[in-house]
Formats: C-alpha cells, structure tokens, sequence
C-alpha cells in the first residue's frame, strides 16, 4: 500500500474532533461531578443558614450580649466570603481559566478559614449541642476533603464545555 505524501493528513477534521472528544472524556475523573454537587449543596445550606436564620446558628454559643452581637456579624462576613470566593472557583471551573490554580487557592483558603473559624467561633461552643455541632464540622471536613481531591484532580477534570452537572 503506498504511503500518502507528507502533506496530506490521514484523519479529516471530524475524526480528529471525534477523538479528542473521546479522549478528553476518558481521562476525566469519574467523580468529579459528584464531589462538585457535594460541595455546592453543602455551601449553599451553610450559607442560608448563616445569612437567613441567624439565629439558629447563634443558638449553639455561649457568650454575652456583644459577644453574640460580634459572632452574628463575623457569621454573615463569613457567609458572605463564601459565596464570593465559591462563585469565583465556580467562575473558573465553568470557564476553565486557570481551574488548577484556582482551585489549589481555594483549598489553602478553607483550610484558612477553618482555623479562623476554630479560634472565632468554635471556642465559644456551648456544651449541649456538641454532637450536632461535632456532625457539622465532620461535614466541613468531607467537603474540605472534596475539595482537595478536587485540587489533586484538576487537571483531570472533564473537558469543556462544562456544566455544573459535569
């Protein structure tokens, strides 16, 4: 069988395409999607809780009047911070610009503000709620963990266009 010259290609434009799609499809991590519901479920509970009722989040600590005051508002500055920074990695995400990047970021920015959350907020934990208290931070630290796998796996994520169900 003769060899075609050098200048003509082997594949048409749409075999090319339908490969780089299959291809594309196949290396994506299988659960990405899954971790990426996972966390937008779990920030959108936490952030109506903290934003709208107040009140029930407040319910589990134990402090004076200011002092309940002060923790109402660093709750909505909390609640506030992350929905920026989510609509910013999901920003990202969607429009893959800078997605690993981005994403290892956001993951250093939990992990921060965790800490901050333990040293503000989870000091003043009162001693009755402490196993539904205990449940909410074990769910923070699932989607903590989410998100680093996320990190680990971005640059397996599936491949564009992407939706938030993909």
């Amino acid at each position: 069988m003769p060899k075609p010259p050098p200048s003509q290609s082997l594949l048409s434009p749409e075999e090319l395409s339908a490969l780089m799609a299959s291809a594309s499809e196949s290396r994506a991590h299988r659960w990405f999607k899954y971790r990426n519901l996972f966390l937008l479920t779990v920030v959108i509970a936490q952030c109506i809780k903290l934003l709208f009722y107040p009140d029930l989040a407040l319910g589990n600590f134990q402090h004076d009047a200011a002092g309940m005051e002060a923790l109402a508002r660093y709750m909505h500055y909390r609640a506030l911070f992350v929905v920026l920074v989510a609509a910013f990695y999901l920003f990202s995400y969607l429009r893959n610009w800078y997605f690993e990047r981005v994403s290892l970021v956001y993951v250093g920015i939990a992990f921060t503000a965790l800490g901050m959350d333990y040293m503000n907020a989870y000091a003043y934990l009162s001693q009755s709620p402490v196993q539904w208290m205990s449940g909410l931070i074990t769910l923070r630290i699932l989607a903590l963990a989410c998100l680093t796998l996320n990190a680990l796996n971005a640059r397996r994520a599936p491949g564009m266009p992407r939706t938030l169900w993909s």
